[in-house]
């Protein structure tokens, strides 16, 4: 079992805490599409009963991201690729709005704090370290949503957001970041630009990388997929 375990929030309550550190590392892949989830190893290693851990499998299984089969076990969920799809359309919609509203409401500073995110992604890639990228990646993509006022949104994504990120995790591992981090770097060209069609183009382009790079994903991980 090679999972990170987290430090616990004061404020946490044991469910939140197990099933934060679950998700962290079902996202991360530190936990495979198709492992088998054993909740003795689990109180075990996070020091709990067997409550908090049954309440965060349930919660989670409800997110579809663990299986719970009578009789067989408990699991990761396979990767479902039209969740993944569905999530990805949804964020082409919402963040090539962004886009545009990004070109009418972004000040100077907010554009610095994007291109602080980009100078510290471009060393991570250096250092090829795909836990930081993809969590840099995050903080870009939700920067945007908090900088053109979109909160509500935000929470509708990040809900759905496990199963597109834990594909994206997989991309980052065998593909190289570099075309990614350029898409961010001509986004905020064209946001400064007050370029709202090239910035909504680019959202889109940017979204659609997945895609692009799905096969080969699939081909690197083929046990991960449904």
């Amino acid at each position: 079992m090679g999972m990170e375990i987290l430090a616990k929030k004061e404020d946490e309550s044991s469910r939140q805490y197990v099933r934060r550190c679950l998700l962290y590392n079902i996202v991360n892949v530190e936990i495979k599409p198709g492992e088998r989830i054993i909740e003795k190893e689990y109180c075990d290693l996070f020091q709990v009963s067997r409550t908090p851990i049954r309440e965060a499998i349930l919660d989670l299984h409800k997110n579809h991201l663990i299986d719970v089969m009578p009789k067989r076990g408990t699991f990761v969920s396979y990767i479902d690729e039209d969740r993944v799809e569905e999530v990805r359309q949804l964020r082409a919609v919402l963040e090539a709005e962004i886009a545009r509203e990004a070109c009418r409401k972004l000040t100077a500073d907010d554009l610095d704090r994007l291109r602080e995110n980009v100078i510290v992604w471009k060393y991570y890639i250096g250092r090829k370290q795909v836990r930081k990228i993809f969590e840099l990646d995050k903080k870009f993509h939700g920067l945007l949503y908090t900088l053109c006022g979109k909160p509500y949104w935000s929470e509708i994504v990040e809900a759905a957001a496990p199963h597109f990120d834990r594909a994206i995790v997989l991309s980052f591992q065998c593909m190289p970041a570099s075309q990614v981090l350029a898409d961010h770097m001509q986004l905020i060209d064209a946001i400064e630009a007050r370029d709202e069609d090239k910035a909504y183009e680019l959202a889109r382009t940017h979204l659609n990388r997945y895609n692009e790079e799905k096969e080969m994903i699939k081909q690197s991980f083929p046990g991960y997929f449904q």
